[in-house]
């Protein structure tokens, strides 16, 4: 074995977002993958283990794998990557390593390796000793040089490769502002890509402007993973579960006749409303919780965006969609462009009209590879201010996220806290306490939020 020792690292610091109840679920891919190419693989969550030396001295590494996947866990990346023994191999991979390739580089010289993309079967040839000229999708140092070989065709989800949770050292917990809710939590991907094109979208898109087609996993690999999964809360991380439906039938048929009991979150499209037989299985199999992109209460905008729905469109699939008691969560964006403050601040009551047990604001926000990024050039008195959120000169961050603000004080007024938390309870999602335990404190905060002034 070229390598004995590998140390597969989800780098954190004090200071940054935590997010406690999310497993790092790509790095254990690559960790999984690991096995049987070198000794020993050990995996750490830097969010519960802040101390790396002891395995970095102590078990004498000799390939470490770090997964960084947002600007925040760069700071941390680079003090991990400095106290790194020179014999170490410093492999890097992950959403954000492969946007900044570059800046990774030049402000950590101890990386040999940044892999670009997906990486389970890079991580593969690495570990197996292929020559690195050889293999698609990373860059490397050579000498004093930065060499970057050709992109790496995507792959699809043919195979039936998952990640070994035995690998975990902690447990995963679903959280509310840091409040433990009583219920453990997993992660599982049983598909990659999505078939649309919304133009705000950066998800279907990979790091490298890549655009990725849906693919899915079959059914039964889906299944023979959920086995393996110990949580009775399971996310479903896919951009979109819902695009081939007769493969959502044949998980949830399985998972039926297995006696599998979970509660699963998953993310659709609306025009799931087409299939009501299947969303009458869905519920049935445990996928109570499904999260919608509506994203606007603009037929202008949605059109703009390509949503391929509209308003009256939106009304009619909610109420198909429940005549089912799903819990409903709608994602909506904030400060989408040619919108003006009113338009904005529609997104409550739209929001109500449908039904919606809660709601997600975001604001608009672009990424290095967004097809936003040529409107935003091309549209006078938009630019893109800090955490790359797209802003105007009418509309700077300030006033959006106060405009922000206000819609999320209008939509959750005390009657919706109380009816969201009846149905989370009769739903049986998390446990009657922390129920309890929430809508105190996010009553607190809303009756102190509607104290100040605006």
């Amino acid at each position: 074995m070229l390598y004995k020792n590998a140390l597969c690292v989800y780098p954190h610091q004090q200071g940054a977002p935590e997010k406690k109840y999310c497993p790092p679920i790509g790095l254990e891919y690559i960790a999984t993958v690991l096995e049987g190419l070198v000794e020993k693989v050990t995996l750490v969550d830097m969010r519960f283990e802040p101390n790396l030396d002891d395995f970095i001295v102590n078990d004498n590494i000799d390939l470490v794998c770090l997964s960084v996947n947002w600007d925040y866990q760069q700071d941390a990346t680079i003090n991990i990557i400095d106290r790194i023994p020179s014999h170490s191999k410093v492999v890097v991979g992950g959403r954000y390593a492969t946007t900044c390739v570059e800046e990774l580089f030049a402000a950590a010289p101890n990386i040999d390796i940044i892999v670009r993309g997906d990486g389970e079967e890079i991580i593969r040839d690495i570990a197996s000793g292929l020559p690195l000229k050889d293999i698609p999708g990373i860059s490397y140092r050579e000498d004093s040089r930065i060499i970057h070989n050709k992109i790496r065709d995507l792959r699809s989800l043919h195979d039936a490769i998952y990640p070994n949770r035995k690998l975990r050292r902690v447990k995963y917990r679903l959280l509310y502002k840091n409040i433990d809710l009583g219920q453990a939590v997993d992660f599982i991907s049983t598909s990659v890509g999505c078939p649309y094109n919304c133009k705000f979208c950066t998800f279907t898109n990979n790091p490298l402007g890549q655009k990725r087609n849906w693919s899915g996993r079959p059914a039964s690999s889906v299944v023979e993973e959920l086995k393996t999964i110990d949580a009775a809360f399971v996310f479903v991380v896919d951009d979109n579960f819902a695009v081939d439906m007769e493969r959502v039938e044949k998980i949830c048929d399985l998972i039926i006749a297995e006696g599998i009991k979970k509660t699963f979150a998953v993310a659709v499209r609306l025009e799931i409303y087409k299939h009501p037989q299947i969303l009458e299985k869905m519920f049935n199999a445990g996928f109570k919780i499904l999260t919608i992109g509506i994203e606007s209460a603009q037929n202008k905008t949605l059109r703009a965006m390509q949503k391929g729905f509209d308003t009256a469109l939106a009304e009619k699939a909610f109420a198909e969609i429940r005549k089912v008691n799903f819990f409903i969560h709608g994602y909506f964006i904030v400060g989408c462009m040619e919108e003006n403050e009113a338009e904005m601040l529609e997104v409550a009551p739209f929001a109500k009209s449908l039904k919606l047990d809660t709601i997600n604001l975001s604001l608009l926000r672009t990424e290095k590879y967004s097809p936003l990024n040529e409107l935003i050039a091309n549209s006078s008195g938009y630019y893109v201010s800090e955490k790359n959120i797209v802003c105007s000169e009418e509309y700077p961050l300030k006033v959006l996220r106060n405009i922000r603000h206000r819609i999320g004080r209008s939509y959750y007024t005390l009657p919706t806290i109380l009816r969201i938390a009846k149905k989370i309870i009769n739903a049986r999602l998390i446990s009657f306490r922390y129920v309890v335990k929430s809508i105190f404190i996010f009553s607190f905060r809303l009756i102190v939020s509607k104290g100040k002034k605006i």
